[in-house]
């Protein structure tokens, strides 16, 4: 297999606005996503990104699962209670894929490990 791309799509709390980051997910376990919100993610974008309000998390998509499992949504280097995913849950195709609510705070530096 080879890197993929995918998407994180989060809603503001207060403003409802919605972030879309583009992710670069290594072929490898134990890795970080890299994220970019403002274009393509490559392996050199950064491993975290910040929200300038409280957000939900509603959706994480790439088009093919790499040869990790899964991931583990952080919040400042701690896993988010209720974070974790399995990619091939995940795949865009996927008609019946799980809603996410997952709650993230202002500020925190959010990140992926994959495993």
């Amino acid at each position: 297999m080879a890197a993929s791309a995918g998407t994180i799509v989060i809603v503001g709390k207060q403003s409802r606005k919605t972030y879309t980051l583009d992710l670069y997910i290594p072929d490898a376990v134990a890795t970080l996503l890299t994220f970019n919100p403002s274009g393509l993610a490559a392996a050199t974008s950064a491993d975290t990104f910040r929200l300038p309000e409280d957000g939900i998390i509603i959706d994480i998509t790439t088009a093919t699962a790499p040869t990790a499992v899964g991931g583990v949504l952080t919040a400042n280097g701690a896993a988010v209670a209720g974070g974790t995913f399995r990619w091939a849950d995940r795949l865009n195709t996927l008609s019946t894929r799980a809603k996410l609510a997952i709650p993230i705070t202002k500020g925190d530096l959010v990140g992926v490990l994959q495993h």
